[in-house]
């Protein structure tokens, strides 16, 4: 059994042991695959309390060193990891791809007429050198504007502008959270979410969906969120209250105020994202309207016109303003300002709306198509939801699924990649509607999914024999 040697160490035994563990796998006498004692075996070998051997194997998960497996252990992990299913590839075989998300990338704004719009704008020069870490003034100002659409009256002051949603997260769950700290997600949500906070060294709690009249999945049960913050000491909520991803779901005005109210009874910080906000036909107040105290929120028009600029905002409350500064410094010291003033003008001449109009317009047929081929199955979302999560008969397993439409050369995800890892997935996979931009191939592509769910629902269910 492995022992750490922390007779010498100084500081906190957490870390002495994570920084033994570390040196131990980089001398070689720990290897890919190799099992840690069971944590009370190692707190009873080491004379120390379990408390201390759960925060040192969780900082060892943190630097990537371990994984843990429910029921099975904590084991040395692989050196590297499989790039995700998300990230494109420059070279990558031509798929149909019902899997990423990107919203129409072929009706976004002319980038070469934007770029001479900018090249024709006076004082341009002045974007080619460094400015404030939040951003300048105009850019935020063009922060407000797009908070405005996401129900949001924001503060220019309390806005910063960021490299995209996802640098957004990260900076702000760095600002509001401590190392350590427990924070709550939905079930199934935003796949980057998992590996972010953990990444930073947060922990991350899952908590259940209310279920809808439907069927589906609704917002998060604000009693699991209130017993979390008691028995988990959540500090924090990750929420995507409009067009929920991967459910779909956008929550109801009194969904959006039973959740504030327990984030107050227990003083839970509220982090909101929003990237598919502009996609609705009608805005509800934003949790940063509904608890501006305690509410971070986050928008980006990554979605909406421009993937390629990674510009995005954050409005944080006012006590959290100059660590948001400093995070987006330490970070990546500054957002372009050059791509943040693309942005800027895109919003002002309008592009955004016009956008908009004919990507709502594209949806609505593609989500028709969707919903009439797959049918019967259940596909939760409408005509204003770029995506679906659609449910699977109980034995047909959607890893399976997801393999054999990648041997027809099209893409979906399964629901794995938006539970944590130690669970089953969940008999569902998301289907984008906008990725495609042939019409023809979506068509087919969707004719192949309903066929192969229909192949695999045929088949026998196996069963282990009794005795």
């Amino acid at each position: 059994m492995w022992i750490p040697n922390i007779e010498a160490a100084q500081g906190p035994i957490y870390l002495a042991i994570a920084d033994a563990l570390e040196a131990d796998i980089s001398e070689g006498a720990l290897v890919q695959g190799d099992r840690l004692p069971p944590q009370r075996e190692l707190a009873y070998q080491l004379g120390v309390t379990l408390g201390t051997i759960t925060r040192a194997y969780s900082e060892a998960e943190r630097r990537r060193l371990v994984k843990g497996e429910t029921g099975r252990g904590t084991y040395i992990a692989t050196e590297s990891q499989k790039v995700s299913p998300l990230i494109p590839k420059e070279n990558e075989p031509e798929t149909c791809d019902l899997a990423r998300n990107f919203a129409y990338p072929h009706l976004n704004p002319s980038l070469s007429d934007g770029l001479v719009r900018m090249a024709r704008t006076v004082g341009i020069d002045r974007l080619n050198g460094f400015v404030p870490s939040e951003g300048l003034n105009a850019h935020r100002e063009t922060g407000v504007l797009v908070f405005k659409d996401y129900g949001l009256e924001a503060d220019p002051a309390r806005v910063a502008v960021t490299c995209g949603a996802q640098h957004g997260i990260q900076v702000t769950c760095q600002a509001l959270f401590r190392s350590g700290d427990a924070i709550a997600v939905d079930q199934f949500t935003y796949p980057s979410i998992f590996s972010s906070l953990a990444g930073i060294g947060l922990k991350v709690v899952p908590l259940p969906a209310l279920r809808r009249s439907d069927g589906g999945y609704g917002a998060m049960d604000p009693e699991a969120l209130a017993h979390a913050a008691r028995s988990h000491a959540v500090k924090g909520v990750f929420l995507m209250p409009n067009m929920q991803n991967p459910t779909t779901h956008t929550m109801s005005i009194e969904e959006r105020q039973n959740l504030v109210r327990v984030a107050r009874d227990h003083d839970v910080k509220i982090v909101e994202d929003d990237p598919y906000t502009p996609f609705l036909p009608e805005t509800l107040p934003a949790f940063g309207a509904l608890a501006p105290e305690r509410t971070a929120s986050i928008a980006s028009i990554s979605k909406v016109c421009s993937p390629g600029s990674r510009i995005g905002f954050v409005h944080v409350p006012e006590a959290f303003g100059d660590s948001i500064r400093n995070k987006i410094g330490e970070s990546t010291w500054m957002a372009s300002p050059i791509t943040a003033e693309l942005i800027a003008g895109w919003v002002r001449e309008g592009h955004l709306f016009k956008t908009l109009r004919l990507k709502r317009k594209a949806n609505r047929s593609r989500f028709q198509s969707a919903r009439d081929i797959l049918s019967p199955f259940f596909l939760q979302g409408d005509v204003t939801k770029v995506f679906g999560w659609l449910q699977l008969p109980d034995h047909v397993d959607p890893d399976a699924l997801q393999a054999a439409l990648s041997h027809q050369g099209i893409s979906v995800l399964s629901s794995r990649y938006f539970q944590v890892k130690d669970h089953a997935p969940a008999p569902y996979i998301r289907i984008t509607f906008g990725s495609e931009e042939s019409e023809d191939r979506y068509c087919w592509a969707l004719n192949r999914v309903k066929a192969t769910i229909d192949q695999l629902a045929d088949l026998p269910v196996l069963t282990r024999p009794v005795g």
